[in-house]
């Protein structure tokens, strides 16, 4: 049996754990815990029902169900994965087609107006039979990871800066008609606030992630990925001294020199007082000081010995 998920959170290259144990997005603790222990009482080939397939539990249990446990329970895997998923919302809502959505529960909740309310009634539904039947556990798994991701697109449509999703772009301007009659024009300078487009908040809030994700992957050595990440944020502000500062010190850590000096430098050049930035450089300056000897005994080793001729031999040519 494949456990590759081709709908919901996957079409992201997300894996969904809590569709993974029949969870709702934001369930507390104490809740994931408590639908672990009763997955793994019904799983676990010892305590698994008569007629059950214990192999095939033992291998659903543990290939589907712990991973998925591990994650959900680990205070730093919770975080990175709570950021994961707020990046994977995000995206959708700009990306999804709502008419690609298959199941009637992601179609419901992406129309209906309490969507909060109905959200958690679909995941008790879906989930309330869903480890009785080895056979019918994946397709549950993929019937919820989709209804997570029409709630991931609901969520994060709700928290964009100035949206108001629900509301036809048409309806707003009648609205605010009525609204400009009334009042007669002012001269009144708009708050910094009003003058920052929404958008630009939207973005740094999605630099901000990446850079966060960056770190955390730079903590676990994992370095290529968080190269990935930072340049997907540098995408979006290629000027970010905070990406830049980040990108150096990883080629600085891969001893990658000329790299590193490129970064710190555009870092510093965006802004000239990062701490982490010049404390970089200086660091890349040091390493560089030491490179300079090696590579000039390197030089002096490859360059051939020059022989002595006919004219050398009567000291040179008169």
């Amino acid at each position: 049996m494949s456990f590759e998920m081709k709908h919901g959170l996957a079409i992201f290259d997300c894996p969904d754990h809590y569709a993974s144990l029949g969870l709702s997005i934001g369930a507390s603790k104490g809740e994931i815990r408590k639908r672990y222990f009763k997955i793994a009482r019904s799983l676990h080939p010892d305590s698994c029902p008569d007629g059950m397939d214990k192999a095939e539990a033992s291998r659903m249990l543990s290939k589907l169900v712990n991973p998925a446990y591990e994650v959900l329970s680990q205070d730093k895997d919770f975080e990175e994965y709570k950021v994961l998923l707020r990046l994977v919302g995000q995206r959708a809502n700009r990306e999804v087609n709502p008419s690609s959505m298959q199941t009637p529960e992601a179609q419901e909740l992406l129309t209906t107006s309490s969507f909060e309310e109905r959200y958690q009634e679909q995941v008790q539904q879906l989930a309330q039979n869903q480890f009785e039947n080895l056979d019918g556990i994946l397709a549950v798994v993929s019937r919820l990871s989709e209804l997570n991701l029409a709630y991931l697109i609901r969520r994060e449509g709700t928290q964009k800066p100035g949206a108001r999703a629900a509301q036809p772009m048409q309806a707003r301007a009648a609205q605010a008609q009525p609204e400009a009659a009334a009042k007669p024009e002012t001269s009144v300078s708009p708050s910094p606030a009003e003058q920052s487009p929404p958008q630009e908040a939207a973005t740094s809030q999605f630099v901000n992630d990446y850079c966060r994700r960056a770190e955390e992957l730079i903590q676990k050595n994992r370095l290529n990925d968080a190269i990935v990440e930072l340049r997907d944020a540098l995408k979006l502000e290629p000027k970010n001294s905070r990406c830049h500062t980040l990108m150096g010190s990883i080629y600085l850590q891969k001893k990658s020199l000329k790299m590193a000096k490129v970064h710190f430098t555009q870092a510093l050049n965006s802004d000239p007082q990062n701490a982490e930035a010049i404390k970089g450089k200086q660091k890349l300056e040091k390493l560089e000081k030491k490179a300079q000897p090696a590579a000039a005994k390197q030089t002096q080793a490859k360059q051939p010995e020059r022989k002595k001729g006919l004219f050398g031999l009567f000291g040179g040519k008169k």
